[in-house]
C-alpha cells in the first residue's frame, strides 16, 4: 500500500508566498474568507504541541510579515488566528498549519466571540 502524501510537506515555489527557515505561508486552496492563508512548518509535524519552540517563534513572525501581504491585498477589519489540533479540534491534514483567517464588517450578522463560535451555541457569554 502507497503512504499517503502530505500536502504540506515539499511546498512548490508558486505555492509559497511568504517564508523564513522554518516555516513557509500559503494561500488556503478552501478559504473561509478572501486572503485566507496558512502558516506551516517545513518539518512534518502533528500539530501546535508537537512544534519546536524554535518553530512556534518562526510561525508567529511569518504571521506578522503576512498581515503586511493581506492588508495590502485585501484590506480586511479584523483576524481569527488559530490551530485545529486534533480529529476532535477540527484537524483534517495531520500536519501542523495555522489558520489566519482575514475578517471583514457584515461577512456574519454578529462577530461577537469570534473564535467560541467553533462549538455551537457558545459564541455569546
Amino acid at each position: 500500500m502507497e503512504p499517503v502524501k502530505c500536502p504540506f510537506c515539499n511546498p512548490s515555489a508558486n505555492e509559497i508566498i511568504a517564508k523564513n527557515d522554518l516555516c513557509y505561508a500559503r494561500w488556503d486552496l478552501y478559504p473561509v474568507s478572501r486572503g485566507h492563508l496558512l502558516v506551516i512548518p517545513f518539518r512534518h509535524t502533528l500539530d501546535f504541541f508537537s512544534m519546536t519552540p524554535e518553530e512556534r517563534v518562526a510561525v508567529l513572525a511569518l504571521i506578522d510579515s503576512c498581515k503586511d501581504v493581506i492588508e495590502a491585498k485585501f484590506s480586511p477589519a479584523g483576524y481569527n488566528i488559530g490551530f485545529n489540533v486534533g480529529l476532535a479540534g477540527g484537524q483534517t491534514v495531520m500536519h501542523c498549519h495555522c489558520h489566519v483567517i482575514p475578517r471583514y464588517v457584515g461577512d456574519v450578522p454578529d462577530p461577537r466571540g469570534g473564535i467560541r463560535g467553533v462549538v455551537p451555541g457558545k459564541r455569546g457569554y
